[in-house]
């Protein structure tokens, strides 16, 4: 029986995550939840690795194109989003399978939003120092409070480092560790959580060339188009790898050999940061490439049996 069941796929960028879940797809009866928080924009698709026109048609999608670059899109958006898509696709039989590394949005979706503390003064008072003393500033601020947060969390990104200070300052503790109790929550959606896991040097590589294939094909290009749109460079969407590294080098003169490392040093960075969350998932089941053990498509053949 396949009524209420949940599949999650998840792993670091570049791990192979498209590929398995087209051919799951393809094999059981399943729908596609976009689960990265950079595909749910339009107009980022080359740098965002976007599933092609094709693997839409040939498999149904959802949560992909959802919204404009200067569109707010949170995870409390993406949970009512996602909410309704697996409730129309279990309607039509079917299960759904939730796709992507962003770690907040399958969290929140999987143990509810972000029980967080906020303050509106707090934040109003934060957003004054931000217009007075910079985003460098309060970045060195967070970095004193919390050094594990500050350091996955770019010193312009203002929506972030002040959420961050926030957090601290109405908890009285590191936001990593008001964090913490939130991931460890029960979960409100039973499901079989996969996720892929390359070893290091492999995942690397990976990176390497997905980073070099994403130049190859046009992602400079891209992102001038979005600037002669009139979409500014401290848009959350870009804000993100690979748009940022791309904006510098056409707005500040980086050069090009420097940008293309850039972006894979910042995404083995980033891949690392999404390993240290899926290690920290209960039930998580991995799947090693090449490793001689029950392939997925048997683990997902025996979880919807």
């Amino acid at each position: 029986m396949t009524a209420g069941r949940l599949i999650v796929l998840s792993g670091p960028t570049a791990s192979g995550k498209s590929a398995l879940a087209l051919a799951l797809a393809r094999e059981f009866p399943l729908e596609i939840v976009n689960a990265d928080s950079l595909q749910v924009y339009r107009h980022f698709d080359i740098g965002t690795a976007k599933p092609t026109a094709a693997d839409r048609s040939a498999v149904s999608h959802h949560l992909i194109d959802v919204a404009d670059p200067g569109e707010p899109y949170d995870a409390g958006r993406y949970v009512r989003d996602a909410e309704r898509a697996i409730g129309e696709i279990r309607a039509r039989g079917k299960v759904p399978m939730l796709v992507g590394g962003t770690g907040m949005y399958i969290r929140a979706l999987l143990r509810g939003l972000d029980p967080l503390p906020s303050d509106p003064r707090v934040r109003e008072e934060l957003s004054r120092r931000w217009e007075a003393e910079g985003g460098a500033a309060l970045h060195a601020t967070l970095a004193r409070i919390d050094p594990g947060t500050s350091a996955k969390v770019h010193p312009a990104d203002r929506r972030r480092i002040l959420r961050a200070l926030e957090i601290a300052a109405v908890a009285g503790i590191p936001p990593s560790r008001a964090r913490a109790s939130w991931s460890r929550a029960d979960t409100r959606h039973g499901c079989l959580f996969l996720a892929l896991w390359p070893d290091r040097e492999t995942l690397y590589r990976g990176i390497d060339a997905r980073t070099e294939e994403m130049f190859r094909r046009g992602l400079l290009e891209e992102v001038r188009g979005l600037l002669s749109r009139g979409f500014e460079r401290t848009l959350k969407p870009m804000m993100a790898i690979g748009y940022r590294h791309a904006t510098a080098h056409l707005l500040d003169g980086v050069p090009l050999s420097e940008t293309v490392e850039a972006v894979k040093r910042d995404t083995r960075r980033y891949a690392k940061r999404q390993v240290t969350w899926l290690s920290s998932e209960p039930d998580l089941v991995p799947v090693v490439p090449g490793e001689a053990s029950r392939p997925p498509s048997e683990t997902v053949r025996i979880y919807l049996s």
